[in-house]
């Protein structure tokens, strides 16, 4: 069913294709949050092939990103809705892509 929406008093409807386009484009991307360099919390995480008390590996669309810290534990993590939560001390994120950021302590 389509959904229409009114904009400055004109109306217009969202096909099916455009409202899969905006389904997708909510979708890309993560969101991450450091709090003291103690806890780290993330969205948009597609899966997590290695974890241990020093190191996190976590899957992204298109990149990785690289958890490097001490005393690193998983506190949560929900795949299906793309999420991650880490507790301990976080010395560095590290993504693997094509254009490469990173934040180090």
């Amino acid at each position: 069913m389509d959904k229409t929406y009114t904009m400055k008093d004109k109306a217009y409807t969202l096909s099916q294709d455009e409202k899969s386009k905006q389904t997708q484009t909510a979708f890309h991307g993560h969101k991450l949050e450091l709090d003291h360099h103690r806890m780290f919390s993330m969205t948009g995480v597609k899966d997590v092939p290695v974890f241990t008390d020093k190191n996190i590996t976590v899957t992204l669309d298109g990149e990785t990103l690289n958890i490097a810290g001490q005393d690193l534990a998983v506190k949560n993590l929900d795949i299906e809705n793309g999420k991650l939560s880490v507790t301990g001390s976080v010395h560095s994120l590290k993504y693997s892509s094509q254009g490469s950021a990173s934040l180090e302590k």
